[in-house]
């Protein structure tokens, strides 16, 4: 089946209009921020050109570092021993420290700057996730659902296993990995931005009115069942090593984090296939139609293949509703708040 026709298909499971209606626009107040374009200015072709480098390198970094550490002796967790979780720690988190410091020398728009609030609020985000919503849904996928994903594992129709001893291939398989997954985490997206059941859970992420990097980890508890879910199925399916989830893992955040940060990346020749920073601010903005493409949060291609994409580079400025920036408690309790409630924010 072609993907034209794979594409009217799936369409006819979904409405013609989302639920979630676009805001009135006598209804929006004006922000706290006034709007404002890229504060940084590219000063030549060849600037532009640079700029279009630091996606793939950092990402490509993070894999090779941590298929490195796997496939060494001397970096082995039996070899460093208490050593081994900070060495993990370190590979994971150091593209997002480096994402943060950059973001305050080449801010690609000053409105999004963080301040101390902004930095205290997203460092409470990942701690909780960390530490206590990852935990609970490893923990409740250790129920009989886990021994629902070692029968798939056990007895799965695909072909081939996601293992290798290399590190060419540790980074091949993690891409396989991602780019499988971000095909279930499309449509679940999709859905999300269509259904109001589904938006409940997911608007938290898109009341941010500031872009930066730790805002990737900004989901509420409740969707983390959803966005858990892809990821298990399909290393389930695919027989997946530890080293290759190790790996995966690290593209999968260190994606995440570029694609939120507030730098003035563009997109590259990477980008025909991977998600860019201006794809998915452009899924940020606080215009309506703006926010319903771009949907891959590290994969971009299924927009692609799926007509959801957009080029546009151009974005005001980012978040939902009225555009004000909700309370931490408001973040939290949004998913229970009434339909009208939740489309008057």
């Amino acid at each position: 089946m072609s993907s034209i026709q794979t594409t009217a298909a799936l369409d006819e499971l979904l409405p013609d209009e989302p639920l979630a209606k676009a805001p009135d626009t006598a209804q929006i107040k004006e922000s706290d921020e006034p709007f404002d374009p890229p504060a940084y200015v590219y000063k030549s072709k060849f600037t532009e050109f640079l700029w279009k480098l630091p996606q793939p390198v950092i990402a490509l970094t993070s894999m090779i570092a941590v298929a490195i550490a796997i496939t060494s002796e001397a970096m082995s967790p039996k070899a460093l021993g208490e050593g081994a979780d900070l060495l993990t720690a370190f590979l994971l988190f150091s593209p997002l420290l480096l994402l943060l410091a950059a973001e305050r020398v080449w801010t690609k728009k000053k409105a999004w700057l963080l301040n101390w609030k902004d930095y205290a609020e997203d460092i409470f985000w990942i701690f909780t996730a960390a530490y206590i919503w990852i935990p609970l849904i490893s923990d409740y996928y250790r129920t009989p659902i886990s021994d629902a994903f070692e029968w798939i594992r056990e007895n799965t129709f695909v072909p081939i296993t996601l293992e290798a001893t290399t590190i060419p291939g540790l980074i091949l398989c993690a891409v396989v990995a991602q780019t499988a997954a971000e095909f279930i985490y499309y449509w679940i997206h999709r859905c999300s931005h269509r259904y109001m059941i589904a938006w409940r859970t997911h608007a938290t992420h898109h009341h941010i009115t500031k872009m930066s990097a730790m805002r990737s980890n900004r989901t509420h508890p409740t969707e983390f069942l959803a966005l858990s879910f892809s990821t298990p199925i399909i290393l389930a399916l695919f027989g997946a090593t530890p080293e290759v989830i190790a790996v995966s893992a690290a593209l999968g955040f260190c994606n995440g984090w570029i694609t939120h940060s507030n730098l003035p990346m563009r997109s590259s020749i990477w980008n025909w296939f991977f998600t860019s920073p201006e794809h998915h601010q452009l899924h940020h903005s606080h215009d309506f139609n703006d926010s319903n493409t771009n949907f891959g949060c590290g994969i971009i291609i299924w927009d692609r293949l799926f007509g959801t994409f957009s080029s546009s580079s151009y974005i005001e400025r980012c978040g939902s509703g009225t555009g004000k920036q909700l309370s931490l408690f408001e973040q939290y309790a949004l998913a229970l708040y009434p339909d009208d409630k939740i489309k008057s924010l």
